[in-house]
């Protein structure tokens, strides 16, 4: 029976996660420890973990420590589902807490991505209103989120990612994320989505973020948008 592309792409995914892990296992001894348990994730993540060059992946870099630890935890039970988490998550390096400790140690430490790829820059006033009601309680008005609570750090992460985080977050955080966030993403049209997204992955910036539709900068009560 001939594989679907989706299904080669998963196996040819899981041969190279597999091949990174066991270069792992056989690393310098002089790596220092954190540096050597990312080595599998350099394949998607890339080496500086800003994610990858499309936006799809996204960056580790700068990322709560906390909040990484648990989400090796949830990929590693299947409570959170991606194909090459849940390889390289599976790995018994990563029984290891005293691992997973190092390894979210070391990427929280790391400088953040300066360069996302952010969306089209069209409703910034609406994405940041929705922010504003729906996002800054937990994740800061600066979306760098919050260490204790194992929020995450959103800001300045990759607009295709969020993008689809923010579609998906009732079904791939709903052990994790608050009723009150997830319903209120569940019932937002798809163009406040996208300033959502669109905001969210320019909040690295200092700049004044203006809607570009409203040079003016007047009314940041654009909502809703109009199809």
């Amino acid at each position: 029976m001939q594989l679907s592309f989706q299904q080669l792409r998963a196996q040819l995914l899981e041969v190279a996660l597999s091949l990174a892990i066991v270069g792992v296992a056989h690393a310098a001894p002089s790596l220092p420890t954190g540096s050597r348990l990312y080595a599998p994730c350099v394949v998607c993540h890339q080496p500086n973990a800003w994610g990858s060059p499309d936006g799809a992946i996204p960056s580790l870099a700068g990322q709560q420590a906390r909040y990484l630890e648990k989400q090796l935890a949830v990929f590693r039970s299947g409570a959170r589902v991606d194909t090459a988490m849940q390889v390289v998550a599976a790995h018994q390096t990563f029984s290891n807490q005293h691992d997973i400790v190092s390894l979210a140690s070391y990427l929280s430490g790391l400088d953040a991505n300066p360069n996302p790829v952010e969306g089209t820059g069209e409703h910034l006033r609406v994405g940041q209103e929705l922010y504003a009601h729906i996002c800054a309680a937990c994740h800061g008005a600066d979306g760098r989120g919050e260490r204790g609570n194992r929020v995450p750090r959103i800001a300045g992460q990759h607009y295709p990612y969020l993008r689809r985080q923010v579609e998906l977050a009732a079904n791939l955080h709903k052990d994790l994320a608050p009723p009150e966030m997830t319903s209120a993403l569940r019932g937002m049209p798809p163009q406040e989505k996208d300033a959502l997204a669109d905001y969210i992955s320019r909040l690295s910036n200092s700049a004044t973020l203006l809607d570009s539709n409203r040079p003016d900068g007047a009314g940041i009560s654009s909502r809703p948008i109009s199809p």
